[in-house]
């Protein structure tokens, strides 16, 4: 039977805290939703006695019927808490791939509204782990996308983190209603046309109706997916030197070339991640070993998600975001 105490979430929060001692304010991507709902309430109890700054910033994708209502939400939930709170809108293009491109731009806004100082607090669970893992993987992931989100991150010198990460979607509903807290539904995520509410409400209650201890067993998985990154990762680095620049931002192609295959994809997809968090699939990077064979005097560009690249001579070019 799952451990549904509420003093998991707090833990899981003062875990945080302690984790990075040297840093004492702290941003809530504050959706007012169920989860970054009870994420805030738990923070706001340890406010005090760890002696930490709170504020919250919320941002409205304007592709919810009830986008205003849920804004308004936000705010009026950080007053109530005494906090500072900032919202800020954000347009995409709706004509594809809308949930990367909302991702994209949310963590931008959170980039670019926070300080070194800062650290951005996010309220991914278990249940969206094993949802991403299955996303990634319908979309041809390398063993690094399967392991899913990390429990820390950094972004362009802000560091994510993600404290709820080990915790399930039924604990932090069972905190909710212990603790009454109010939160607001966003209608989109009933919206089954998007890839990720289409596993949520269709393929993972069928998973459980056989594998009833589902998150169990995908907890244990992703943390075996994450050990043999971590072998992976020291792997690549034996190479890593002689064929990527210091700075991080240069792939030296005849130090490349020379290497078997299968090095070549680790080495790129290492380097790919490490300059622009952008996990790239085997597709993406032939595309990126074909720029490598092109003649020189060519200009070729390779772009997905946050990464840039082009080609100069015998160097491929990775531009930062």
């Amino acid at each position: 039977m799952e451990n549904t105490n509420p003093n998991l979430i707090l833990n899981a929060c003062r875990f945080t805290i302690d984790s990075f001692c040297k840093q004492d304010e702290y941003i809530i991507a504050f959706s007012g939703g169920e989860d970054s709902s009870v994420l805030l309430h738990a923070m706001v109890q340890l406010m005090a006695d760890k002696k930490i700054k709170l504020r919250t910033i919320h941002i409205n994708h304007n592709i919810q019927q009830n986008a205003h209502e849920i804004s308004t939400h936000c705010s009026q939930v950080s007053k109530e808490y005494g906090i500072e709170h900032s919202s800020y809108d954000i347009k995409i293009d709706k004509a594809s791939n809308i949930e990367e491109k909302c991702r994209i731009q949310r963590y931008k806004i959170l980039q670019e509204h926070s300080h070194r100082d800062e650290l951005i607090l996010t309220a991914h669970h278990l249940n969206d782990q094993i949802e991403t893992f299955f996303l990634r993987m319908l979309r041809g992931s390398s063993l690094k996308g399967l392991s899913s989100m990390e429990t820390s991150t950094t972004l362009n010198d802000r560091i994510v983190v993600r404290p709820l990460l080990e915790i399930t979607k039924s604990q932090i509903q069972s905190y909710r209603q212990e603790n009454k807290i109010n939160y607001i539904d966003d209608k989109s995520n009933s919206d089954t046309r998007f890839d990720r509410n289409f596993i949520r409400c269709n393929i993972i209650p069928e998973l459980k109706e056989r594998w009833a201890s589902l998150e169990k067993i995908m907890s244990n998985n992703l943390s075996i997916l994450e050990l043999q990154q971590c072998a992976v990762d020291r792997f690549v680095s034996s190479f890593y030197k002689e064929c990527i620049s210091e700075d991080d931002t240069i792939l030296y192609i005849d130090e490349v070339k020379h290497l078997e295959f299968y090095i070549q994809v680790l080495l790129i997809h290492h380097w790919v991640y490490r300059v622009s968090s952008t996990t790239l699939n085997l597709r993406h990077i032939h595309e990126i070993l074909k720029i490598m064979d092109t003649n020189n005097d060519s200009n070729p560009l390779f772009i997905f998600s946050n990464a840039k690249i082009t080609k100069n001579g015998d160097k491929l070019l990775i531009v930062k975001p």
